[in-house]
């Protein structure tokens, strides 16, 4: 799960949403009043066939979109081929890792930011001349910054911590070096009810610092942080800014909207 931003062309916006939006209004009426887990396989295809149908009289695919009208753009960069943000599409995970949780620690404008966006709106036509300015100048503020991450260690909140001692926690560690070491050799990083573990790629951790959690209410947790490489994120901020200006090239570039998912 995360957020996912995508590049559309619309031959015509406003059209494209209007059949789009009708054929989803006759797909929920369709269904409203019906209990599904009470069809049968028949009936259900009975209604997916009406569905499909009603979609087809609009000009949409099976599914209600309008692929004729509609283009996503999604093209790999010509610097970073086998990066993960592409020319058209970003994503942020919602785990530490994420753009967004990586430039909101730091202080910084998000993606977000950067083409104000509002809570709500799935399919916006950002101003593309602000959204250029506005990621410049992250950049520059981005590279300015230390490659530090944080995270948040605290207690499972649905049991009891059953690790009461450095010896109690060591003999925890060892039990997961043995798995790691045994059939499950491929690990790598993951977590688990006992903690969480790094054990291909150990983080470098340059403090610890107790504190609370606003997770769940306030609890108490320790941030860990650590020193890591910007690279990949400076990567990724380039390709969203190449994906601007490859908007503003076009010349018919009122027609380029954003899907922001998630």
């Amino acid at each position: 799960m995360g957020l996912d931003i995508y590049l559309y062309k619309y031959e015509n916006f406003d059209e494209t949403t209007r059949k789009e939006k009708m054929h989803n209004e006759f797909d929920e009426k369709l269904w409203e009043d019906l209990d599904y887990d009470s069809l049968s396989d028949g009936e259900k295809e009975e209604m997916r066939n009406r569905s499909k149908e009603y979609a087809k009289s609009l000009g949409l695919d099976e599914w209600g979109s309008d692929e004729e009208n509609k283009h996503s753009i999604e093209t790999s960069h010509t610097k970073y081929q086998d990066h993960y943000f592409k020319i058209g599409y970003f994503r942020s995970s919602y785990n530490d890792s994420g753009i967004e949780r990586i430039l909101g620690n730091m202080g910084l404008p998000t993606l977000k930011d950067v083409f104000t966006h509002y809570d709500g709106e799935y399919i916006f036509q950002p101003n593309w001349e602000d959204s250029l300015k506005n990621i410049n100048s992250l950049i520059e503020d981005f590279s300015k910054k230390g490659a530090y991450r944080v995270h948040d260690v605290s207690p499972n909140i649905f049991r009891e911590p059953d690790v009461n001692s450095e010896k109690e926690a060591l003999e925890v560690f060892i039990h997961e070096l043995s798995r790691k070491k045994g059939e499950d050799s491929e690990m790598d990083s993951y977590t688990n009810a006992k903690g969480e573990f790094y054990l291909s790629e150990p983080l470098k951790v340059v403090a610890m610092i107790p504190g609370t959690s606003n997770l769940l209410g306030q609890r108490p947790c320790t941030y860990i942080v650590t020193e890591s490489d910007n690279t990949w994120y400076s990567q990724a901020l380039e390709i969203v800014r190449d994906t601007i200006q490859f908007v503003l090239d076009q010349e018919d570039k009122e027609k380029y909207y954003l899907r922001w998912s998630g």
